[in-house]
């Protein structure tokens, strides 16, 4: 190849990957600001689909409007001033206020920080290539939209892997700096070889062969465009409301996404609709399944459910890429084809990112993408029909069968849409899907769900209904360390809870003690509040206080402002779904946390997980600050009212942990073994583990094994 090749390559790989480093980047540094839930990457998403268009439509302008010549002129102008804007990384005077609308603040955030830089790398990648064709005529230039998307998957895949577990975020911004500033030379070098080229625009025009745009086409490429960013938009929701929000679940079905782009762009021959188009209609069969039946395949499994989405991602965005690729047009049109796939990426980024969650009640933007899928793929059949396609025939019998496969996605969508008998609440706001329902039998109770988890649940009869139940019952840890306070200390408490639920820990409340909770979403503290659904505020004797918004920014600003609290017990307990709010677990966080505790006070910290085993790194924070450290591990005891559950129980002094024991020892054992089972985490069981800072966080090294065997390992039998 010759050298001015290998110097597009270069250029356009480089900013390809800089695009993608710097999105789980940003996003990680803001998510604590925002609650740590999915939403925050949905919306960044739909902020940086938006950006790609800008960036398309800017290369679009100056490859049609500019003259040659002046094109690398005003591109380096240009690359100068978003140097000025350096680093991205948002400072401290962006984060949120208590109220304040949380996508348009994020929004704004990224426009202000990010968007600059972001939509001149975004141009770099159709620019390079109408520079290629001037420079190089008579090579095709769509091998470089490959190397693009090379550079895009290897630049998010080298975040989870090498980037986050050993860099620093700050240092990640410093070296993202340096390297846009080196790219911005090699894409001017690019720049200026073009516009030397003898060839010039003339060439590129002869090499158009397109009669002109025709708008059925452009239709097609905007709309397939927009159903894959909505199918992997969609999917990425559902694994990080389901699993946790962090880097490396967000890159999963972005890497997919980018996967299909290579192959779809770079090997012409991969892409045969009739393979691909089968395997879509398997991967929907599988999910009809799964959500028909709890027997269904993937039915409790994240790993199952994880991969029969990324299955229906790959075949969905294959047929969209590889329609995309067939209704490609010659060279001159390049620039406008980009923007319109830009134009659609953007389109779909802002229905799943901004207007689904304000339009639907339930996560319909998932279905609506398989369904657009389907009906576009029909379409551009009829557009272009070629081998087993070809003919009347053929394409009336493809055409059926993929009605077929539309008409049982529409049954999907409406058991999807469907709710659930007993219900008495669903809605969908910021934070996820809230839904309250209440079921019948012997002892009926009512039961708030967010996402796929339970946050609570409360017994209808008078003789249960004030007794605490779920993670919370008598044998729990955190209800071991309550009932051991209440029962050796008859002085008012001052306990705290980060995390309301539905106001469980309320029922351990007595006459002049003082309860606090900490809740992020304004909607849970609306339904905790409703005697109409749960009753444990209302019932609690003790004085109850809630404060809405984060609790760490609250807590933060209440030790700026007044100073401690002094709590005697303070309880973190805040999953969204199942995802891990890592902004609650790191260094900075345990400290504000250990500055809020009296002198005796109790830091616990519920770490039941079905996805990362989370014992050892939160121990390590607590232990860097200061704090001994007891795990306790309880058994499924309904006669308790208790489902099994981890709690950390962290003290100044570790003396305590002797009458936690004991409190743990009066419980009556069940078939020869403890009901609940309490174990000091020494010093060199800690250390090992990674210490997570703001700055610093990797959750992939502590997915569970199978086995699970580093639970039995702390827990002993109890597990």
């Amino acid at each position: 190849m010759q050298r001015p090749s290998w110097l597009f390559v270069a250029a356009i790989f480089a900013s390809a990957f800089l695009i993608f480093g710097v999105q789980p980047m940003v996003g990680k540094h803001i998510l604590p600001w925002f609650g740590g839930v999915p939403s925050v990457w949905m919306t960044c998403l739909a902020f940086y689909q938006v950006a790609l268009f800008v960036g398309y439509a800017y290369a679009w302008l100056l490859a049609a409007r500019v003259p040659p010549r002046l094109q690398p002129g005003v591109h380096a102008l240009l690359f100068l001033a978003a140097l000025a804007v350096l680093p991205v990384l948002p400072g401290a005077e962006w984060r949120p206020d208590p109220g304040a609308d949380s996508n348009l603040r994020i929004l704004a955030m990224l426009a202000a920080n990010v968007a600059f830089p972001f939509v001149l790398l975004a141009a770099t990648g159709p620019l390079l290539q109408v520079w290629f064709a001037r420079a190089l005529p008579g090579r095709s230039p769509y091998p470089l939209y490959a190397v693009s998307n090379l550079g895009s998957l290897l630049g998010l895949l080298s975040f989870p892997f090498v980037v986050e577990p050993n860099l620093a975020l700050s240092l990640q911004s410093r070296l993202w700096s340096w390297s846009f500033a080196a790219t911005g030379l090699a894409v001017l070098a690019c720049a200026v070889w073009a516009a030397r080229s003898a060839s010039g625009r003339s060439a590129l025009a002869r090499a158009d062969t397109d009669a002109g745009l025709r708008r059925r086409d452009a239709g097609l490429w905007v709309l397939l465009a927009a159903s894959a960013v909505v199918l992997f938009m969609g999917i990425t929701n559902r694994l990080c409301l389901d699993v946790a929000s962090v880097p490396f679940l967000w890159i999963v079905p972005l890497a997919i996404y980018l996967v299909t782009l290579v192959l779809c762009f770079g090997f012409e021959r991969i892409y045969r609709r009739g393979p691909f188009l089968a395997l879509a209609l398997a991967a929907l069969a599988w999910g009809i399944l799964a959500s028909a039946s709890e027997q269904g395949p993937g039915a409790g499994s994240v790993a199952a459910d994880a991969l029969r989405y990324c299955t229906a991602l790959f075949a969905g965005c294959m047929v969209a890429h590889g329609e995309l690729h067939r209704l490609r047009p010659g060279p001159a049109r390049l620039t406008a084809f980009y923007l319109a796939i830009a134009g659609g990426g953007a389109l779909g980024g802002l229905f799943v990112g901004v207007v689904a969650p304000r339009v639907f009640d339930a996560y319909h933007e998932l279905p609506l993408g398989v369904a657009a899928c389907f009906a576009l793929a029909l379409a551009a059949i009829a557009r272009a029909p070629t081998g087993a396609f070809a003919g009347r025939r053929r394409r009336a019998a493809w055409a059926g069968a993929v009605l077929a496969g539309a008409a049982a996605l529409g049954g999907w969508g409406l058991r999807l849409a469907r709710v659930e008998p007993g219900t008495l609440l669903f809605e969908r706001n910021f934070f996820g899907i809230l839904r309250v329902i209440e079921t019948t039998g012997q002892t009926p109770f009512v039961v708030l769900r967010h996402g796929t988890t339970r946050h609570g649940y409360q017994y209808k009869s008078p003789g249960l209904r004030r007794r605490p139940t779920s993670y919370y019952g008598p044998i729990t840890g955190i209800g071991l360390v309550l009932t051991e306070r209440m029962r050796t200390d008859s002085t008012p408490a001052r306990i705290g809870v980060v995390g309301l639920g539905v106001g469980t820990l309320a029922a351990y409340g007595r006459p002049e003690d003082r309860i606090v909770f900490y809740e992020l979403d304004p909607h849970v503290v609306r339904i905790a509040r409703d005697s109409g659904y749960f009753s444990y505020l209302v019932d609690s004797p003790a004085q109850i206080e809630i404060v809405t918004g984060d609790a760490r920014l609250a807590m933060e600003s209440r030790l700026a402002e007044i100073g401690s609290r002094g709590y005697d017990v303070l309880v973190v307990d805040a999953f969204t779904s199942d995802a891990v709010p890592m902004h609650l677990l790191t260094e900075e966080a345990f400290r504000i946390y250990a500055a809020h505790l009296a002198e005796a006070g109790v830091l616990a910290v519920h770490v039941s997980n079905r996805s990362f085993d989370l014992t050892a790194p939160v121990a390590r924070v607590a232990h860097e600050v200061g704090l001994h450290a007891m795990t306790v591990v309880n058994r499924n005891a309904p006669r308790w009212l208790a489902e099994t559950s981890r709690w950390l129980v962290f003290v100044r002094d570790p003396a305590y942990f002797d009458a936690l024991e004991a409190e743990a020892g009066r419980l009556p054992a069940r078939s020869g073994r403890p009901l609940a089972h309490a174990v000091r985490l020494e010093p060199e069981q800690i250390t090992s583990a990674p210490l997570w800072t703001d700055d610093f966080s990797n959750l992939l090294p502590l997915l569970r094994r199978p086995d699970a065997s580093g639970d039995r390992l702390v827990c002993g039998d109890a597990c």
